[in-house]
């Protein structure tokens, strides 16, 4: 069994900084971060076949998170507060969640899971994934469409 171990991959950019503002969420002081727990997750959920994540896929993360195609920020799912970005290429879409832990103890967004799809997404399919099963509330949550590769315009 390894030692947790966490690694921080940047500081939320302005857009996300503004856009969880927009919804009373304070993200200033907040880094994003990856711990070996989410990559052991990742790799034994999403590490084998076709679409399997590698360690090339995990080098994509800090650009995913900088720079969404799609973005859901402020999801409330099994009672923690969740965002998940959308980074689409030719022939596959990255999906990338994290959940916000704020507290005396840490302060970041934390990734949860990773994984990528063959086909691209728009809004409305993003929000059916994000929201299967019925047990997450984006009633409060803000939707970014990134336009021109610079999130910002609400969907």
């Amino acid at each position: 069994m390894n030692p947790f171990h966490k690694t921080t991959i940047g500081k939320p950019k302005k857009w996300l900084i503004e856009a969880a503002a927009e919804i009373g969420l304070d993200y200033s002081e907040l880094s994003h971060e990856v711990t070996n727990d989410f990559k052991d997750h990742v790799e034994k959920r999403h590490g084998q076949g076709v679409l399997a994540i590698t360690d090339k896929d995990f080098e994509k993360i800090p650009e995913i998170v900088r720079k969404p195609d799609l973005a859901i920020i402020g999801t409330i799912r099994k009672g923690e507060l969740r965002n998940v970005y959308v980074k689409m290429e030719p022939g596959v879409t990255y999906l990338y969640f994290d959940k916000v832990l704020d507290s005396n103890r840490n302060k970041v967004l934390r990734g949860s899971t990773f994984y990528k799809i063959v086909k691209p997404l728009d809004m409305e399919n993003l929000v059916r994934i994000v929201n299967m099963n019925g047990i997450s509330d984006l009633s409060r949550a803000k939707k970014i469409i990134a336009a021109g590769g610079h999130p910002g315009d609400e969907a």
